[in-house]
């Protein structure tokens, strides 16, 4: 009689190497995830994401806008930055009474209208909603609102040890966009502009 052994758990060492070999097939394909930019969340659902994953993106990308994007304390000071009729007022502005006073906490500001935001590619590879949910947890991934100056440079905004800087949009995003950025959108509020 031939005794046999059998194993509980898998060989390690055969996991890795197909874990290792499918990672660095991976990095050496032309399909490793890049960032799309989108004026709309209807854009993003027209190119194929899942449309809850699309206005989810929208807006955590309008929060971390109206966070991170540059404050400034007036609509004049705002314009002599970004340019004329690029920026709206956000937070509490208070209320004006028929006397002219503002009563209310006051703690407006003025930002410049967000024009987009950049989604990672890999996005459209997800399943659904609940996948998204999963791969946001694992990854810590966020999408990024952007801006445009005076100039019309596509910019966007982080907060780094306390202050406000903007950069220039990565050049090689892809921008699905009919009429590129800067076209208005009634449909949130304005938030979108040029």
């Amino acid at each position: 009689m031939k005794r046999r052994f059998t194993r509980r758990t898998p060989p390690i060492l055969t996991l890795g190497t197909i874990a290792a070999t499918g990672m660095v097939l991976y990095g050496c394909g032309d399909d490793a995830p890049q960032d799309v930019a989108f004026s709309t969340p209807q854009q993003c659902a027209d190119a194929g994401v899942d449309a809850q994953i699309c206005e989810a993106e929208y807006q955590q990308a309008l929060q971390k806008h109206l966070a991170e994007a540059p404050h400034y304390a007036n609509l004049q000071e705002c314009e002599a930055a970004i340019g004329e009729g690029r920026c709206f007022q956000a937070g509490d502005p208070g209320t004006q009474n028929s006397a002219g006073q503002t009563s209310g906490s006051g703690t407006g500001f003025f930002v410049p209208f967000m024009t987009g935001y950049l989604i990672s590619s890999a996005l459209s590879n997800l399943s659904g909603y609940g996948a998204y949910r999963d791969y946001r947890y694992s990854s810590g991934y966020s999408s990024t609102p952007i801006y445009r100056n005076r100039t019309g440079d596509t910019l966007t905004s982080t907060i780094s040890n306390g202050q406000r800087t903007s950069r220039p949009v990565n050049v090689n995003t892809t921008t699905a966009s009919r009429y590129g950025f800067g076209g208005r959108s009634t449909s949130r509020g304005g938030f979108f502009g040029g």
